[in-house]
C-alpha cells in the first residue's frame, strides 16, 4: 500500500493509453456539480475504515480534487485514529450503527461505502436521498430486495444528476478490456463454454459472545451470510463478474452445489461451491471456489476466467497471471496483471472524480454490478436449495437477510 501517489501517476499514464475511462464524458457548468466548484474538492464521508475501506479513504485523503471531510466505523477508537491520520477535528468521526447518517448530515457531496454488504443497500438510500454521489464496494447486497433497491438507486441518481459508482477493479484492466473488444468483434468465434473460479484462504469463524458487531471487523462478516452473502456471492463475485462480461449476457439457470465444508463451522455462510450456469444460445459457465486455510494458491491462481469457442481459448486471472486469447491463426498476447487490487482502487477513485467534476451521471456500473450480484445469488439459492433454479425464480423471492441489533450502539 505504500507509495500510492507514485502507483497513481503510472496507473493514470497507462489508463490514458488503453483509453479504458467507461463512458461519454458530458461536461457542465462548475455550479452544478454539488461539490465541484472551480477550484474546490469534492467532499466525501468515507464509511466503513477496516482494511480496503481505510485504504481507499488513504486514496481519497492523496487525491488532488478529493477531500476527506468525515470518517465513519462502528468502533468509535477506530474512527477517531482515522480522523487523527487524516487531520479531522474529532467531531468529524462518526460511530455507531447510525454514524453514516450523522456523517451525511454533516454536510458532505459524496460517500464512499465499505462496510459490510448487509449495510449498502441502507446506506446507500441515506445517501441518494440526501443528493450524495455514491461510491460503494461490491457485492452492492446479500438479497434480492437489497439488489433491486441498488438497482432503482442507480437509475435515481442518474436522473437526480449524481453519480452511483460501483468498485470492480477486473473491468478496467486494459488487457482484459482489449479482449473484451476482440470478442465483440468475433475474434473468437461463438463461446461454447466458460470457467470461473475463485480459492481463498479463509476467514476466522469467529463465534458471537455479545452482538454482531463481533463480526464487522477483520473480514470475520464474510463468514456471515446475513452480513456478506455466501462465499461465492462475497468473493466469487469477482470472477462471476468478469465471466458476465466475456459472455455478454445474464444466466437463464443455475444448479449446483453451495456448503459449509470447513471443520467446526459456526457461522451461516457456505464455503465451497461447484456450480453450473446456462446461458442463451446454449453458453455453459462452471463456477467453482472455496475458502480453505490451505494456502493453495501455490497450486492453482486464486481467481480466474477461461473462455473457450471452436479453436479460440481467452484467459485471465486476478493478478499476477497473463491475460491473453487466441484462436487458431491470431492470438492476443496481453500481458501480466501486477498488483490489480491497488491498481484497480485507484482507478477507481480517479474515475469517480471525474465523473462527479464532469457531470456522467450515467453510472454505467450499477446494472453489471446488479446482474453479477444476482447471478451469484442464484448460484447460492439453488446450491443451498439442491435444486435448479431459473432467473425468474430468483427475482420472485421477496425474503430479506435480516441480522439481530440487540445490544449494538446506535
Amino acid at each position: 500500500m505504500s507509495s500510492i501517489l507514485s502507483n497513481r501517476r503510472s496507473f493514470l499514464k497507462s489508463a490514458a493509453a488503453a483509453g479504458i475511462a467507461a463512458g461519454t464524458v458530458t461536461i457542465v457548468a462548475p455550479h452544478q456539480v454539488r461539490g465541484s466548484q472551480a477550484n474546490s474538492r469534492v467532499r466525501i464521508a468515507c464509511v466503513g475504515q477496516g482494511g480496503r475501506g481505510h485504504m481507499i479513504s488513504k486514496m481519497v485523503h492523496e487525491h488532488p480534487g478529493l477531500e476527506v471531510a468525515a470518517v465513519v466505523d462502528y468502533f468509535p477508537k477506530v474512527a477517531s485514529a482515522a480522523a487523527k491520520q487524516f487531520g479531522l477535528p474529532e467531531n468529524k468521526a462518526f460511530s455507531g450503527l447510525l454514524g453514516y447518517q450523522r456523517a451525511i448530515d454533516s454536510g458532505v457531496d459524496a460517500v464512499v461505502l465499505k462496510t459490510p454488504p448487509y449495510f449498502f443497500p441502507i446506506h446507500s438510500a441515506a445517501a441518494v436521498k440526501a443528493g450524495c454521489h455514491v461510491y460503494v464496494a461490491k457485492p452492492v447486497a446479500v438479497d434480492v430486495p437489497g439488489c433491486l433497491t441498488i438497482a432503482e438507486l442507480g437509475k435515481k441518481s442518474t436522473a437526480n444528476k449524481k453519480v452511483f459508482h460501483v468498485d470492480f477493479q477486473w473491468r478496467y484492466l486494459p488487457y482484459l478490456v482489449e479482449c473484451l473488444k476482440y470478442i465483440r468483434e468475433g475474434k473468437m468465434g461463438d463461446i461454447r463454454f466458460v470457467r470461473a473460479f475463485y480459492n481463498d484462504e479463509g476467514r476466522e469463524d469467529h463465534k458471537v459472545e455479545k452482538n454482531i458487531s463481533e463480526l464487522f471487523q477483520g473480514l470475520r462478516w464474510a463468514m456471515s451470510r446475513e452480513l456478506g452473502g455466501d462465499r461465492n456471492v462475497s468473493a466469487g463475485i469477482h470472477a462471476i463478474d468478469t465471466a458476465l462480461l466475456v459472455i455478454g449476457s445474464r444466466p437463464l439457470k443455475a444448479c449446483g452445489v453451495v456448503q459449509r465444508s470447513r471443520k467446526n463451522p459456526v457461522n451461516t455462510a457456505t464455503d465451497t461451491a461447484s456450480l453450473t450456469y446456462t446461458f442463451p444460445k446454449g453458453v455453459v459457465m462452471n463456477y467453482s471456489g472455496d475458502q480453505f486455510r490451505n494456502y493453495h494458491s501455490e497450486i492453482d491462481m486464486f481467481s480466474g476466467v477461461k473462455a473457450y469457442a471452436q479453436d479460440a481459448h481467452m484467459q485471465t486471472f486476478y493478478d499476477e497471471g497473463v491475460t491473453q486469447m487466441r484462436n487458431a491463426d491470431w492470438r492476443y498476447k496481453g500481458g501480466e496483471n501486477r498488483n490489480l487490487y491497488t491498481w484497480g482502487a485507484l482507478h477507481n477513485v480517479d474515475l469517480f472524480h471525474k465523473h462527479v467534476t464532469k457531470g456522467n451521471y450515467a453510472n454505467t456500473t450499477v446494472p453489471g454490478a446488479v446482474d453479477a450480484n444476482l447471478t451469484c445469488l442464484l448460484g447460492s439459492e439453488a446450491g443451498r436449495a439442491g435444486t435448479e433454479m431459473t432467473w425468474e425464480q430468483l427475482l420472485a423471492k421477496k425474503d430479506r437477510m435480516e441480522i439481530d441489533t440487540t445490544g449494538l450502539v446506535q
